[in-house]
């Protein structure tokens, strides 16, 4: 875990500071079971990154968010993703990991919305199915949703 941990820090850090080079919008937060970075590509198109390393099943995720209606404080999107899960095992069956596909939508709230002088934070919501094929983890679920929680970094 702490192995895990480690190199999730470091792979967000440099995340964010090749994202900072280009001078384009770098958000670092929590997203559903770990860490996240985002980086505006343009005015419709983030990339995440999600490392997630809270629960049985610990998850690398990139994903693409297509904005599709933007608001003065919220943003709609859809998105693709592509990962890996793994899967530590249990007494009875050895680890196992699966490569997951996964697409859907959600929306992003700015906080700043109800108070402009409030630091850069947003909250998203997302609804979305994933296609995973586990041997012998029997608790995954294709539909799934996710929370999260943003900072806007200013470099």
């Amino acid at each position: 875990m702490k192995n895990v941990l480690k190199k999730s820090l470091v792979v967000l850090a440099l995340l964010s500071t090749t994202a900072s080079a280009d001078k384009g919008d770098v958000y670092l937060g929590v997203q559903s079971n770990g860490l996240s970075a985002k980086y505006d590509l343009s005015e419709k198109m983030t990339a995440q990154a999600i490392l997630g390393f809270w629960g049985d099943v610990s998850s690398y995720t990139a994903k693409l968010n297509y904005k599709f209606k933007k608001g003065d404080h919220y943003d709609l999107y859809g998105y693709g993703d592509a990962g890996m899960l793994v899967w530590d095992g249990s007494r009875y069956y050895d680890g196992e990991s699966v490569v997951t596909f996964g697409a859907g939508a959600g929306g992003e709230l700015d906080l700043r919305k109800f108070d402009p002088e409030f630091i850069p934070l947003f909250v998203n919501l997302e609804l979305g199915l994933s296609i995973a094929s586990f041997e012998n983890y029997n608790s995954y679920s294709a539909f799934g949703w996710g929370l999260g929680i943003h900072y806007k970094v200013d470099f």
